[in-house]
């Protein structure tokens, strides 16, 4: 047993020294090369994501002969929690926005569409006539961020992020206990955020040396939504799908009130943080029943 605990943690340690010195190099390189305020950007931040994915493929190939293909995760076996990975994080992103409307005392629920114009205006306002004239245009907005950027998002984040975090690092962690693999897996996962969030300001561009401690404090408690997909799911492809939504959908929390300053920047902000601790309790509940095998 002490020899098994001694091969897991140097695993670990390996996998995690290289998902850090490969996302940590490309953002913090790219920002010594004055790209942080570029339009590559986002090119940047989205080779970031690589790094787990990265760190999962070299460990797998160099420490799990015979088992590469299940130490990633990738059985390919759809169930229903397959469609709940998609609908959770709709859930939790529609009671983070009722929550901060009913928290906040200075924000009201607003039309996507309206405010999609509002910021097209200030860009275009040849595009923003355009805009106008598109009928139900917040609805349609909803429904291709819901289901068409949640399958983009869910195929990258399923073969970046996720392909390490739920994927390897969860096989070497997920036997130490369900609350133990995912609380240290988010503790992780919010910090290796952290040059993302300082450098380029991401989820908290006006609040960057807070926004470091509440985002590894906001993965915390998402993790465990996101273990409970892993394993109902019985696979990493289920994880791609909760993350993709999640990632498809947050911007809308924000576009949906009518003052999304900090604290109150949906998803991320204090109705979010809400939101997840109810899901915890959810989860809680459902530890209780294992899942059918």
């Amino acid at each position: 047993r002490r020899a098994k605990l001694m091969s897991t943690t140097k695993k670990a340690l390996v996998f995690l020294a290289i998902t850090f010195a490969f996302s940590w190099s490309v953002t913090i390189g790219a920002w010594a090369a004055g790209l942080a305020q570029s339009p590559f950007a986002v090119l940047i931040l989205t080779a970031m994501m690589a790094g787990p994915a990265v760190a999962a493929l070299i460990c797998a190939f160099a420490f799990e002969k015979g088992r590469r293909f299940e130490a990633l995760g990738l059985r390919f076996k759809p169930n229903w929690w397959w469609l709940f990975a998609w609908l959770i994080p709709i859930g939790l992103a529609i009671l983070s926005v009722a929550l901060t409307v009913a928290l906040s005392p200075n924000n009201d629920l607003v039309d996507i569409g309206d405010a999609s114009i509002a910021a097209a205006a200030a860009q275009s306002p040849e595009q923003a006539e355009q805009m106008r004239v598109v009928p139900h245009l917040g609805l349609i907005i909803i429904a291709s961020a819901a289901v068409v950027g949640a399958l983009v998002n869910a195929l990258v984040l399923t073969f970046t992020e996720e392909l390490g975090w739920r994927g390897y690092l969860h096989d070497l962690w997920r036997p130490f206990g369900f609350w133990r693999a995912s609380l240290a897996t988010g503790a992780i996962w919010g910090a290796w955020h952290a040059p993302a969030i300082y450098l380029y300001g991401l989820n908290y561009p006006n609040n960057r040396e807070l926004g470091l401690g509440i985002f590894v404090i906001w993965c915390t408690l998402l993790a465990p939504i996101m273990t409970l997909i892993r394993d109902r799911g019985g696979s990493t492809w289920a994880a791609g799908i909760g993350h993709g939504t999640i990632n498809a959908i947050a911007g809308l929390t924000i576009m949906s009130l009518s003052n999304p300053a900090f604290p109150w920047t949906g998803m991320v902000g204090i109705g979010g943080f809400v939101a997840l601790a109810i899901g915890i309790a959810g989860v809680a509940l459902l530890q209780r029943k294992p899942a059918a095998t």
